[in-house]
């Protein structure tokens, strides 16, 4: 039985990116450790024309600047995590390696709840 190597290579390249997704979320993430997260969440909704003094506004500034500066790093780690996983799937895929097929079944039982 042959498979059709375009339907796969469009998986892997689904699947790097969102690998090259998560990196640049990780390097986001990364960028803004140590800096006040409150101040930058001010920025954010006056340069969007809101009203930081109003309801919904307000929820999200104390939101952000309740994240400490340790679970922002883990955040990061884990989104670097993530990005290594999509990068070996979208490989094994793209060179239809016989294990990719377990790897990818492992990697997306992440998203079943517990």
């Amino acid at each position: 039985m042959k498979h059709s190597n375009k339907g796969v290579h469009a998986v892997a390249v689904l699947e790097a990116s969102k690998g090259l997704l998560s990196l640049l979320v990780a390097i986001g993430l990364h960028v803004y450790v140590g800096q006040n997260l409150s101040t930058l969440a001010i920025e954010l909704v006056t340069h969007l024309h809101l009203n930081p003094a109003s309801h919904y506004p307000s929820i999200f500034i104390s939101a952000v600047g309740s994240v400490s500066q340790s679970s922002l790093t883990i955040l990061a780690l884990g989104a670097a995590a993530y990005t290594l996983v999509r990068f070996i799937e979208a490989y094994g895929l793209w060179h239809n390696m016989r294990w990719t097929q377990w790897f990818a079944l492992l990697s997306g039982a992440i998203y079943l709840p517990f």
